[in-house]
């Protein structure tokens, strides 16, 4: 091992396995959240650097066992632990420093994984970030072209001055938070000619607390490590944070790679129980600005031409529009409502097959949906930024020979009786005039991969190609936000319901799900069986729609442009808040669902009468996490108020192809179940989910059904 990574030597293999047993326990949500941007090609080499107990390198192998998967890690003795805990026939270890790589040749690697990996290299070459470019354009060198690079690790915040406030409650074998900060503020980055940075304390404004001024990032080091005290002296060595969210995008950009995704990642686990009611930080106006971000995922693509879509301009309104607007006024209540719809109907095709390694979908792979990176008034609360480019599954305009169609676009040979139904839904019945189909499509093989999609229907050149992923892994997948279009999550939750599969682990916490002893229950028979018909066409509209209309071309390709029409609130944000209200009764899981009146379903079944979960256009100053669950704590929900909330699995986009809308689901707990919802069991729910339409509430049943049976 070079020297300068002595120090962190923690000992016997016995002081190791006790040091990476609280690593391997996250393993699978730290693989989930980057597997999917690689490419599932036989013959493949994905590399883990900086391995540790080579668990994540395994848990590769089993996922992809017709690829070569190597961990690599400076440090022999992790070498030798991984090597005693897994042997498969496509998994290698080796010893290797993770920036120089000097065991690689050029041009052979599909992907480099670097999960927690990079700060060790900056922390011992004198912190220097130049040390994570190195490293950075040395696994850009060794790249296949189209090869991924991922990275999962900490996130440097922005250089402020900020106000932190730390309990002087004593803890048990270590200093309170109080005078750890103020240890810390000494001793940080101890192998620096200079350690420590300033701090400030300020009047202490509550009891059992002191207050300091000092700068976001050093606080945000001591947040993240202060749990850490077993491994102190170890643990102030490193740095954590080397680059901020805009320098990773950067530095990804001009070494050629397309920026799939970069998220930051706030681990619910570590805010409820590190985080919250630990500290607060507050800017020198004295808000509070919540929590930082945990952790940070960004993964990028090695790309010859093409980085990513941008908007060029925006354009006047067509004189034919794309897009229809039209407006139904409520007889009753005389509110109006604006919807939006497309030229043809939609289809959703899922083909799939259930093999020995599992069940595998035919997917597109890196399809352009300019919507996903499109920068409104809006702003962006978990600061997810795309560059244009997504998994999503296969879609069609509605055809009289819908194989004919299969066959032209996507190479996928097909006859009419191969296909079953999934579900029927609005994509976002108060808005989007929209009903999709799904279909089923089982195949008794796969079929050929990695052809570039027809550039025709998107106009740009490159329009991604299908793939074959582990359906498992894709639910994986969306749970850490990676997988942003709503409808390819739902048809494979409903597939694995359909073939009486089980789901994968849920990444997410277990909620806590108050019990009650009174309740009203709901036949979900009696409520789906309303039938109303209250809107007629209005020649007012409501204003609430704002119709746009753009150029948007793919950078470093020439020729490779479209216009696209799309649409997004006037005076609210583009962000809506999904609640789902849940409560307990005898060992049965009930939802707290509402009866609502829409012209969209009108428009398609002539039943204006549609059941739905609550749903909250947010307003555009709610900026952030901590923002929203103010709203949420604020909240009332059919005269009752929420006590608390948790969040129910990432946001995603409900009709991406439309308009930038984004929602974020939470479940919520009432001080008392409100007689105004309708309270159905969740396994009712389950058993008619084919008549349920309102995609909100189909997401909010599948992930709730997921996160409290699959622990």
């Amino acid at each position: 091992m070079d020297i300068k990574y002595t120090t962190q030597d923690r000992g016997n293999k016995k002081d190791y396995q006790q040091y990476l047993q609280a690593m391997d326990a996250i393993s699978i949500e730290k693989v989930a959240s980057a597997s999917v941007f690689f490419q599932p090609k036989d013959g493949n080499t994905i590399v883990d650097v900086g391995m540790a107990s080579g668990t994540s390198t395994a848990i590769l192998a089993q996922l992809f066992p017709n690829q070569h998967i190597i961990g690599v890690d400076i440090n022999p003795k992790m070498v030798e632990i991984a090597n005693d805990l897994y042997t498969m026939p496509n998994l290698t270890f080796k010893e290797d420093d993770g920036e120089k790589l000097l065991t690689f040749e050029e041009n052979t690697i599909s992907g480099f994984f670097n999960c927690s990996a990079i700060h060790h290299i900056t922390s011992y070459n004198d912190y220097d970030s130049n040390r994570a470019l190195s490293t950075l354009k040395r696994q850009v060198d060794l790249l296949k072209e189209n090869g991924i690079l991922v990275i999962r690790d900490f996130v440097k915040v922005e250089q402020k001055e900020v106000v932190v406030e730390l309990s002087t409650l004593d803890k048990k074998d270590r200093p309170n938070d109080a005078d750890l900060f103020i240890q810390f503020s000494k001793t940080a980055r101890s192998l620096a000619t200079e350690q420590g940075f300033p701090i400030a304390e300020l009047p202490s404004l509550r009891t059992n607390t002191k207050r300091f001024q000092a700068y976001y990032t050093d606080v945000v080091e001591f947040v993240r490590r202060k749990d850490y005290y077993a491994n102190w002296n170890i643990e102030l060595q490193e740095e954590y944070g080397y680059y901020t969210q805009s320098d990773f995008e950067t530095i990804f950009k001009e070494l050629g790679l397309r920026i799939i995704v970069s998220a930051p990642i706030y681990n619910q686990w570590i805010i409820n129980n590190r985080y919250k009611g630990e500290f607060t930080i507050y800017d020198l106006n004295g808000n509070d600005i919540g929590f930082p971000p945990t952790n940070y995922l960004i993964a990028g693509e090695k790309v010859v031409q093409g980085k990513d879509i941008q908007l060029v301009r925006h354009l006047p309104k067509a004189q034919v529009p794309f897009l229809k607007h039209s407006s139904f006024i409520n007889k009753n209540t005389k509110q109006i409502y604006d919807v939006v719809e497309r030229p043809n109907s939609v289809i959703d095709i899922i083909p799939y097959r259930n093999t020995n390694e599992g069940l595998k979908i035919i997917a597109k792979h890196g399809y352009p949906r300019p919507l996903a990176n499109l920068n409104t008034d809006s702003p962006i609360i978990d600061c997810k930024h795309y560059s244009g480019y997504i998994t999503e599954g296969i879609a069609l305009g509605e055809s009289n020979d819908l194989c004919a169609e299969l066959q032209r676009r996507f190479k996928i040979q097909a006859n009419e009786t191969m296909f079953t139904n999934s579900l029927s839904y609005y994509t976002s019945p108060g808005g989007i005039n929209e009903r999709v189909k799904a279909l089923f499509l089982p195949l008794e093989k796969t079929i050929k991969q990695n052809l570039p999609l027809d550039g025709s229907i998107t106009g740009f050149k490159d329009s991604g190609f299908l793939h074959e992923y582990d359906a498992a892994q894709l639910l994986s997948t969306a749970q850490t936000g990676a997988l942003v279009e709503a409808r390819l999550e739902l048809n494979i939750y409903n597939l694995f319901f359909n073939l009486k599969m089980a789901l994968p682990k849920w990444l997410g916490l277990k909620p806590t799900i108050t019990t009650t002893t009174e309740l009203k229950i709901t036949n979900i028979h009696d409520l789906l069986s309303i039938n109303t018909q209250v809107y007629e066409n209005s020649l007012e509209n409501a204003e609430f729609m704002r119709s746009s209309r753009a150029y948007f071309s793919e950078t470093k390709q020439m020729h490779s442009n479209t216009i696209l029409e799309y649409v997004y609130p006037r005076t609210y944000s583009c962000n809506t808040v999904v609640t789902i209200p849940v409560v307990k009764k005898e060992d049965q899981v009930y939802i707290g669902l509402e009866r609502r009146d829409l012209p969209v379903p009108q428009s398609f079944s002539g039943n204006s009468s549609i059941v739905t979960v609550p749903a909250f256009r947010l307003n555009k100053n709610i900026a952030h996490f901590n923002q929203l669950e103010q709203y949420l704590s604020s909240l009332k929900i059919e005269g009752c108020q929420v006590t608390h909330y948790s969040k129910l699995g990432e946001k995603y986009f409900p009709s991406i192809g439309i308009t930038p809308e984004q929602a974020y689901p939470y479940l919520v707990h009432l001080d008392k179940p409100s007689e105004q919802l309708y309270w159905v069991s969740l396994d009712e729910l389950l058993k008619n989910i084919q008549k349920i339409q309102d995609a909100h509430l189909l997401i909010a049943i599948f992930r709730l059904n997921h996160c409290i049976k699959n622990q």
